[in-house]
């Protein structure tokens, strides 16, 4: 069984077509965690009528707490031998989860990556099915930069993602979450076909296009903190210092473009280039 955790906020004009996609999966033993993050639109009633209608919806409903905090509770009930994430704006086409469990069980490998992704709209074909096998895991994904840091586009064996938390109360939480998964794995595959379907809404309020500020800076902060502890004595320290530098690059430039006082506390090697 696949558990396809979903984490839901005020996405009433996106969710059915998220639940559409899903449910009309080509695998069909699903499990459908919905998590509903103290939505104040219609997303709550969209929600209860699908679990209506499909007894594969599990809807979880709690007080706000942010993307951290919805997907660990996900993961916190999730009973599948496999696990993805699909964000509620977003969807992913009919052969999805089909491709990412061809590629586990042909590959062996206990986490596939969707390297490609469509934007905006399905591909109008599907291409042909194959996949590579990427080792050493961190490595890779330090030199692959479409796939670096987002925990959707991605295929996990339950026993991987168990135990891992994503950090509560920040922006950017998918990048330690997933530096510290791949530092702990030799290999992924890389299947050469795009199965997800990331939305750029135009949304306002979304994270991504909301202005930088106070907060999504402290959140830079917290992920390079939580990666240099993980890491310190890991034997793969070295790429995990890559993206902590990266991501201090990012936060600098952010932070001097704004205004936003740059943290004297970081450790100084990570403020040179």
């Amino acid at each position: 069984m696949v558990s396809v955790i979903i984490p839901v906020y005020n996405v009433e004009r996106y969710l059915a077509r998220c639940l559409d996609s899903v449910l009309n999966q080509t695998v069909k033993d699903l499990e459908i965690i919905c998590v509903n993050d103290g939505s104040t639109d219609g997303s709550a009633k969209i929600l209860d009528d699908y679990a209506k209608r499909d007894s594969r919806i599990k809807v979880i409903t709690q007080e706000n707490g942010g993307l951290s905090a919805a997907r660990n509770s996900g993961l916190d009930v999730f009973r599948g031998d496999w696990v993805t994430f699909v964000d509620s704006d977003d969807w992913i086409p009919p052969y999805s989860i089909e491709s990412f469990l061809r590629a586990a069980n042909e590959s062996g490998c206990a986490v596939v990556v969707s390297e490609r992704y469509a934007v905006d709209a399905a591909p109008e074909t599907r291409g042909d099915f194959r996949w590579e096998l990427q080792k050493p895991a961190l490595a890779k994904l330090v030199g692959r930069r479409k796939m670096q840091s987002s925990a959707w586009n991605k295929f996990y064996r339950a026993d991987m993602v168990r135990d891992r938390r994503f950090i509560r109360g920040i922006y950017f939480e998918d990048w330690p979450f997933v530096t510290e998964l791949f530092g702990d794995i030799d290999s992924f595959a890389l299947v050469r076909e795009p199965l997800y379907i990331y939305c750029t809404n135009g949304d306002a309020t979304s994270i991504v296009r909301s202005p930088f500020n106070q907060k999504k800076a402290d959140g830079y902060v917290a992920g390079i903190r939580h990666v240099i502890a993980y890491f310190n004595g890991h034997p793969q320290r070295k790429w995990a210092m890559r993206r902590v530098k990266t991501a201090a690059k990012m936060l600098r430039k952010r932070a001097r473009r704004n205004n936003i006082p740059v943290p004297s506390d970081i450790p100084k090697p990570f403020w040179f280039f």
